[in-house]
């Protein structure tokens, strides 16, 4: 049984770390695969997998940059992922679903949106409708609320005003926006530039109209004065959303350093934001979750006791019965869904 759990383990990607996985960061195949077969015109300089031309060193930061172009109604959404940077779009023309953290919203021509690396998000509704979208991906060597932003050297603007722009970003979570005209102009540009194909002749170019894109909308985002929540950029946040995360990884093999490396904090600060936010240390609540989703699936009677044992991390069937055992005051087998199975 161990062996199995073993090479079961070996076989799954990391849910926290690894490009495409579900939570983490997702590459865009269902675009890719659309695109090849027609579906839709895709324009974009890309590089570690999303697709596109690949930028080798140009654009520096640079994960994607560029759009797509669907004239029809598609049969193919990106579904609920992480991007690697955060994301900054433009709906050009048509319309777009969006569903953020399980929230859905509908954008419509002239709209804008901005996803940053630890939000959950899929676009369509599940499908991708008519609609022209373009963006630009940066890697602001980021992957949590609480982390220092990084703007590439490329966008030559002062100290003060990169510290702007990220506060405006990193502690005001607002979704979408209406663009002006200026923000609007410059997207489309880079549309232009993009749909060249050409990189070496316009790198420089793109590199300015991106730049003057971040200042118009920088511009923009002041003049609505929002109100900044400086909590949206702790390191509290961070680790209540791997909390909520922890879910949907629970049979990794997870130790309270691990769990703290994840979120890129210290034992002790790791163990205090889950105190404040559980009342329970970072071990207890891990137990605690792994045995309530043990009972949803053995109430729901499709698995095997062993393996939901498994799935739901424990190292052993007898270790998770005396844990179940201690927590819900019967065996696994005496859980209600279960007598019935036996019984039938």
């Amino acid at each position: 049984m161990e062996s199995d759990r073993n090479a079961r383990a070996a076989a799954r990607p990391a849910v926290f770390r690894e490009p495409g996985a579900l939570l983490y960061a997702g590459n865009c195949q269902d675009l890719l695969k659309a695109s090849m077969a027609g579906k839709v015109t895709l324009n974009a300089w890309t590089r570690r997998g999303y697709p596109g031309i690949d930028l080798g060193n140009a654009l520096p930061q640079v994960c994607s940059v560029g759009g797509w172009d669907a004239t029809h109604p598609q049969d193919w959404g990106l579904r609920e992922h992480c991007n690697e940077g955060v994301k900054i779009a433009f709906v050009a023309r048509g319309s777009l679903t969006i569903t953020m953290d399980g929230k859905k919203t509908m954008l419509t021509e002239g709209r804008m949106f901005v996803v940053r690396p630890w939000q959950l998000h899929a676009l369509g509704d599940p499908d991708v409708g008519a609609s022209h979208i373009v963006w630009v991906l940066l890697d602001m060597g980021v992957r949590r609320p609480h982390e220092t932003w990084q703007w590439p050297d490329w966008i030559g603007w002062p100290e003060r005003d990169r510290k702007r722009l990220t506060e405006l970003l990193s502690k005001n979570e607002q979704l979408s926006y209406t663009a002006t005209r200026d923000v609007a102009r410059s997207f489309m540009d880079i549309a232009d530039l993009v749909a060249t194909q050409d990189i070496e002749s316009h790198e420089a170019r793109l590199r300015l109209v991106i730049s003057m894109m971040l200042l118009q909308f920088r511009e923009m985002l002041e003049s609505q004065s929002p109100v900044l929540d400086l909590a949206l950029a702790s390191s509290k946040r961070t680790v209540e959303i791997f909390l909520k995360r922890l879910l949907h990884a629970l049979d990794d093999d997870w130790t309270l350093e691990n769990m703290a490396a994840e979120c890129n904090l210290s034992r002790t600060q790791f163990t205090q934001h889950c105190l404040a936010l559980t009342n329970m240390t970072p071990v207890r609540y891990l137990q605690m979750i792994r045995l309530d989703a043990a009972r949803n699936q053995l109430e729901a009677g499709k698995k095997s006791v062993t393996n939901i044992a498994f799935d739901c991390g424990f190292s052993s069937s007898q270790y998770f019965a005396t844990c179940y055992k201690k927590r819900f005051g019967h065996s696994p087998m005496e859980t209600p869904r279960e007598q019935e199975l036996l019984a039938g």
